[in-house]
C-alpha cells in the first residue's frame, strides 16, 4: 500500500507540474480517488514544498530542488521492475550498435548495463548522459533543444539536424501509457514529435514499459499500438495483449 500511494503521489506531483495548475475535481477525475484522499494528497506534496495550494485546487513549484526530487521520487518507484526491463534491454544490445534512448528514469537505467559494451548512444536524456559520462567506450550525441527539467530530458527539439546521418539500430522508447485504443502514449506534448521521428529512423523499435502502465491511456497519442517490434516489460500481461502481440508478430520479454 506504501508503493501504491507513493506511485500516486509521484504521478499527481508530475501531473499538476505538467499542466502548471489543476484542481482538485480534476485530480479527482484523473486518478480515481475519493475527495478526502486527493486533499490528502495534496497536502502532503505541499507539505513538502513540492506544489503549492491554491483556492480549487494546486500549482506548480519550479525550483531546481524540486524539480531533482521529482526525478528522483519517479526513478524510485517501481524500481525492482525498471532494473529488470532496463536489463533485458541491454541483453539485446551488441558491439556496435548505435541506439536511441529515450526519456524516462526507466531509460536511463539502461546504461549502467551497457557499460562494458561499446555503443553509440543518441539521446534527450540527460540522466542518460551522466550515467554515461564516465564510460569511454560509448559515444553519446545529445539532441539539441529546451532542458525540461521536470523530466530531465531536451524537449522542444530539430531532431532532423543532429540526426539525419545516423542509421539507428535499435530505439528504445518509452510512454507514459499504451493501450490498444490509446498507442504509445505521453502526457507531455513537447516530447512526442522526437519520439515519432526517431521511430521513423529506426531499424527495429522497442517499447519500455513496466506493466502497470500497460493498459493505460495518456495524454497524446505518438504511435500505434502495433509500431513497435518488441515490447520490454516485467510482470503479467494481459491475455488480450498477449493475443495482439503474437498476431501483429510483436515478441515481448
Amino acid at each position: 500500500m506504501a508503493d501504491m500511494r507513493r506511485e500516486r503521489l509521484a504521478q499527481i506531483e508530475e501531473y499538476i507540474s505538467s499542466n502548471g495548475f489543476a484542481t482538485m475535481e480534476q485530480i479527482r477525475d484523473k486518478f480515481g480517488i475519493a475527495m478526502p484522499t486527493v486533499r490528502k494528497d495534496i497536502s502532503e506534496l505541499a507539505s513538502q514544498g513540492l506544489i503549492e495550494k491554491v483556492y480549487g485546487g494546486a500549482k506548480a513549484v519550479v525550483s531546481q530542488s524540486k524539480n531533482m526530487h521529482m526525478f528522483k521520487n519517479r526513478r524510485g518507484v517501481h524500481l525492482e521492475a525498471k532494473n529488470e526491463i532496463a536489463r533485458k534491454a541491454a541483453e539485446i544490445i551488441e558491439d556496435g550498435d548505435v541506439i536511441y534512448v529515450d526519456s524516462g528514469t526507466t531509460a536511463a537505467t539502461i546504461i549502467e548495463y551497457i557499460r562494458d559494451k561499446h555503443v553509440t548512444v543518441i539521446t534527450s536524456n540527460m540522466a542518460a548522459v551522466m550515467a554515461s559520462a564516465d564510460v569511454h567506450n560509448i559515444e553519446v550525441y545529445i539532441l539539441g533543444g529546451r532542458f525540461n527539467k521536470d523530466t530531465m530530458s531536451v524537449d522542444h527539439a530539430d531532431p532532423g539536424e543532429i540526426m539525419s546521418g545516423f542509421n539507428i539500430d535499435k530505439a528504445f522508447m518509452a510512454a507514459t501509457g499504451y493501450s490498444l485504443e490509446g498507442g504509445l502514449a505521453q502526457d507531455s506534448p513537447t516530447e512526442c514529435d522526437v519520439k515519432k521521428h526517431v521511430m521513423g529512423m529506426a531499424t527495429e523499435t522497442m517499447l519500455i514499459i513496466d506493466s502497470s502502465k500497460i493498459g493505460k491511456k495518456a495524454l497524446i497519442r505518438y504511435a500505434d499500438p502495433d509500431a513497435i517490434n518488441m515490447i520490454i516489460t516485467d510482470g503479467q500481461v494481459e491475455k488480450a495483449y498477449r493475443d495482439f502481440f503474437k498476431k501483429h508478430s510483436i515478441n515481448i520479454i
